[in-house]
């Protein structure tokens, strides 16, 4: 009975909302579908407009055909080739994923590094620029999503702003669920897909590059033909869109994701939620006695990581018997750490759910667990802070 029955609590990919749904089915059997006509090319237009506030930016935003990888790869293969000097923070998984990126391009990569589950120091990355003055770019994960971890962004741009070197974010896990003012802060390329705190299936990336990133991009040979930012650019700016297929349906639900954020609030209306589900899930993971991977200091308001041994049987008894998805752990944490997922379309009950059915599932398999413990704590803390 229950085949298709499935809670995503994990950090990626979500929920898809209703609203996102239809808007993505309207695209079929419409004119849009020719997409060089102009009634795509208008949905287009304002989708990458309004797609400026996620970022915090007035810089244009590009949308990819890809995934959330791809724009990360797409950002380094536009700014730097073989032989560079680039400066990775790498803090997990998916800093070393940058790694392989830089690796396969034939990069110098100097890396900044820190244990996972801490974040990279600032002066750190000030050393490492000091050191290796010829650093075309710096590279960082906002919220590394192995350990949902945030690195402190903003104190890393003002540290990169100081050279020539130009600064790129992996806003991947980020991008609406954490504040991120790309303009303020002196951001010049954030990377991001759109199936986490966006709230759409997977398949469609977006990057956006200050003027300063730009020129970087400009004087630099991009290796690759479809990811070449350039060709992006004069296609979107003169109204032709982009200069090769884009994906329809994932555009039309972009602009429904968007409309949803200005609906609600606006994007600090979407900040303020995510923390609030943040601090109502952490609150919960300590009245079961289980322990955070994460200080409160850098921890992420769109996923939180909690220890737990033999996680990835936990969580397979979560799926089976109460048919929700916990995300485990990559790398050096795999089955050692649970990582649930509090982005996009998630409210308050959602989470309740989730606690009630673990409470469950940590009894099953050993543990001393209070029932009603970690659900009655989440329910007091959104008592106090009703935000989600």
């Amino acid at each position: 009975m229950f085949e298709e029955k499935l809670d995503l609590r994990l950090p990626g990919p979500v929920q898809v909302p209703k609203e996102i749904q239809r808007a993505m089915l309207r695209s079929f059997d419409h004119p849009m579908m020719d997409y060089r006509n102009p009634a795509f090319q208008d949905v287009l237009q304002e989708t990458t407009e309004k797609s400026k506030t996620i970022f915090q930016t007035e810089n244009l935003v590009i949308p990819l055909t890809s995934s959330g990888a791809s724009a990360l790869e797409t950002a380094i293969i536009n700014t730097v080739g073989p032989n560079d000097t680039i400066i990775l923070c790498v803090v997990g998984y998916f800093g070393e994923y940058l790694q392989g990126i830089t690796d396969h391009i034939g990069c110098k990569t100097v890396r900044v590094d820190a244990e996972w589950g801490k974040i990279v120091d600032p002066e750190d990355v000030r050393k490492a620029l000091k050191e290796n003055p010829e650093a075309r770019a710096v590279f960082a994960t906002h919220c590394e999503t192995s350990t949902s971890a945030i690195n402190n962004i903003k104190e890393i741009a003002a540290v990169v702003k100081e050279t020539d070197a130009i600064f790129l974010v992996d806003a991947v896990s980020s991008i609406v669920g954490t504040p991120l003012y790309m303009d303020e802060w002196g951001i010049d390329i954030v990377a991001t897909g759109g199936q986490k705190a966006l709230m759409l299936p997977p398949g469609l990336a977006l990057i956006t590059l200050s003027e300063k990133a730009w020129n970087t991009v400009n004087d630099h040979q991009c290796p690759s033909f479809y990811f070449d930012l350039k060709l992006y650019k004069k296609g979107l700016e003169s109204g032709t869109g982009t200069p090769y297929t884009p994906n329809i349906s994932l555009v039309c639900g972009l602009l429904e994701a968007c409309n949803m954020i200005e609906r609600n609030g606006g994007i600090e209306a979407e900040y303020k939620r995510h923390a609030a589900l943040r601090d109502m899930t952490r609150a919960g993971v300590r009245a079961l006695g289980l322990e955070l991977l994460v200080d409160d200091s850098a921890a992420s308001p769109t996923l939180t990581a909690v220890k737990l041994n033999n996680a990835d049987e936990f969580r397979k008894m979560m799926r089976e018997d109460f048919h929700i998805a916990l995300g485990g752990g990559l790398g050096k944490v795999k089955n050692q750490i649970l990582r649930l997922g509090h982005m996009g379309y998630t409210d308050a009950a959602d989470m309740l759910k989730m606690f009630a059915a673990m409470e469950l599932a940590l009894l099953k398999t050993g543990y001393e667990v209070e029932l009603g413990a970690g659900v009655s704590a989440a329910q007091r803390h959104w008592l106090e802070n009703p935000y989600c």
